[in-house]
């Protein structure tokens, strides 16, 4: 099938193209909308190197697509399903993505420069490289996405969930981050110049010092840093115990996206057992982070921690020690 077959199929009604090879297809401002040119891991939709710049295909599905270096600048992509595609390199320069499924998508060094991506699902996107400048992120959803050393000068990341992201190193001048949730992100040596942070969870308020695998924590002791002092209880608790813990490291590990990163407030290691100690509660957990918690709790289960318990912020705050006996009870007997 080449560009004009397609074109003309469509037009007729017919909307299943999957797998199809269009390699280097010239598909400038085709009216495609709708469209499934979606593919698998084993068998991948073929649209590298294609031209589909002002292309129409809002509400396509573009899932596992092959767009490698593919011209989609300009393009409308409202609503579009790109869940692992493969856009690597790819030009998407003033293209609309707004409320797009970008979940697990490979961007690497691809140029999104005054795209609008404003309510986009950017969960386990690959942006390594890419140049977010003056792209429109409102609203979009960036938890734990990896945004480090990458050019987001004058970005428009308001309302964004950037909870959990990784912002080390990223040039934010003049970028627009009010009312974004930055619960747990790191920005450590990020450029904020110019930088918008009213309404920000943990704004200004944090200093983007990195520590403890780059977290951003305003409380200090013993040379660590803590998001909470209710936290510090604990840690108190279990030096007093005299057991080894690791506060707040984020671990390498398996995730349905790919390998990724994950955090917890206290990593034990007790007669030879690893478990976990959480407190929850806190302030500073964004909101609905229940089902991201247990999302958390099975991974590191299923790497061999066991043990994940969770105790409430008033309790460890007033019986730090009593919290700490029961945890380690708990693990012992595992």
């Amino acid at each position: 099938m080449d560009a004009d077959e397609l074109l003309k199929r469509y037009a007729t009604g017919e909307r299943d193209f999957c797998k199809v090879d269009l390699v280097g297809a010239h598909l400038i401002r085709a009216h495609l909308s709708g469209a499934h040119l979606s593919g698998t891991h084993l068998l991948r939709a073929d649209l590298s190197f294609a031209d589909l710049s002002f292309a129409n295909l809002s509400g396509a599905h573009l899932s596992g697509a092959n767009l490698i270096r593919a011209d989609l600048s300009d393009a409308d992509l409202i609503w579009a399903n790109l869940v692992w595609a493969n856009l690597s390199h790819a030009d998407l320069s003033h293209t609309d993505l707004s409320y797009a499924n970008l979940r697990g998508v490979n961007l690497i060094r691809a140029n999104l420069s005054h795209a609008d991506l404003s309510g986009a699902n950017l969960i386990g996107a690959n942006l390594g490289y890419a140049d977010l400048g003056h792209t429109d992120l409102s609203d979009a959803n960036l938890i734990e996405v990896d945004l480090s050393n990458l050019k987001l000068v004058q970005a428009n990341l308001s309302r964004a969930n950037l909870a959990y992201a990784n912002l080390n190193g990223s040039d934010l001048r003049n970028a627009d981050l009010s009312d974004a949730n930055l619960a747990g992100a790191s920005f450590d040596n990020a450029n904020l110049d110019g930088a918008n942070l009213s309404g920000t969870i943990l704004g200004l308020a944090v200093s983007p010092n990195a520590s403890n695998q780059g977290i951003n924590a305003p409380h200090k002791w013993q040379g660590f840093s803590f998001r909470s002092k209710t936290e510090i209880k604990i840690a108190e608790a279990l030096d007093r115990a005299g057991v080894l813990f690791y506060p707040n490291c984020k671990a390498r590990l398996n995730t349905p996206e790919g390998r990724n990163g994950r955090e917890s407030d206290f990593l034990i290691i007790y007669n030879g057992k690893w478990g976990i100690l959480e407190v929850d509660g806190e302030p500073w957990h964004p909101p609905s982070r229940t089902v991201h918690d247990h999302e958390r709790d099975r991974l590191f289960k299923a790497h061999g921690i066991r043990i994940v318990e969770h105790y409430d912020a008033t309790r460890c705050w007033e019986q730090p020690d009593q919290v700490v006996e029961e945890f380690l009870n708990i693990l012992g007997q595992s």
